[in-house]
């Protein structure tokens, strides 16, 4: 009876260590792709529930259900008018088709540098071929008069084509074409800054300070016409009034 117990718990106890092995839980974020030698087996899992593979035989690569962030690191960019910018981008990304992913990209890592390869291109590419302004810009805007009276206004506003908004979804639809194959989607492109190089910035101070400094100086030259007419005005008006007093 003894040793019947003894082997009755031995079996017992290696029958649960194979189920756990065997046993694994997929939770709501997650979605799981079964290998088997390196070999991905069967489809992947990626409805939440309680599955079961072949212990020791089998793996499993879990990878994330959920959005993922991509941070883009920001580039010295020259816009089609020949003006170098820095563009600082963001995205958003998931993995559609875990099989796929696997077998092409194999790791979140390896993603995370194809879709900075990707991005980073198609960045490149679209606010190479257009101006600053369409980047900046996504509508066109009335130049309003910085001075009703004196008609005095503010820089004018160039009519933009295409705008901001535009270049960003062509990103988008230019890189989901070229990860197509990858098992994964970018969900969103946005540009989070964009800024001149340091030594366009100094450029670009002086000329909206030189502008500034023509305005001044119109508002200034006018001020004094007024003032000298007024004066003058004043020294006539004085000088009948002592008339008629004498």
């Amino acid at each position: 009876m003894k040793g019947r117990l003894t082997l009755f718990l031995i079996l017992g106890g290696l029958g649960l260590f194979l189920t756990w092995q065997s046993a694994f839980t997929v939770t709501e974020f997650q979605q799981v792709v079964i290998t088997q030698f390196g070999k991905p087996v069967g489809e992947a899992k990626v409805e939440p529930g309680f599955y079961f593979k072949l212990p020791f035989v089998q793996q499993t690569n879990v990878f994330e259900k959920r959005y993922m962030a991509w941070d883009g690191d920001p580039n010295q960019i020259p816009t089609k008018d020949k003006k170098f910018i820095f563009v600082d981008t963001y995205a958003r990304w998931q993995i559609t088709d875990p099989l796929q992913f696997f077998k092409r990209l194999n790791s979140e890592i390896n993603a995370q540098s194809r879709i900075d390869d990707i991005l980073d291109g198609a960045t490149r590419n679209f606010i190479a071929n257009h101006n600053l302004e369409e980047a900046v810009r996504s509508t066109n805007r009335t130049d309003v008069p910085m001075d009703t009276v004196n008609g005095v206004s503010s820089d004018t506003l160039p009519q933009i084509m295409v705008g901001r908004e535009k270049i960003q979804q062509m990103i988008l639809k230019s890189a989901n074409s070229q990860a197509s194959d990858l098992g994964i989607e970018v969900l969103d492109f946005r540009f989070k800054r964009i800024n001149y190089v340091q030594e366009v910035q100094a450029q670009v101070y002086e000329r909206m300070k030189s502008e500034r400094f023509r305005i001044a100086d119109k508002f200034r030259s006018e001020g004094q016409g007024e003032a000298s007419r007024i004066n003058g005005e004043k020294e006539r008006d004085l000088k009948t009034f002592l008339s008629d007093a004498f």
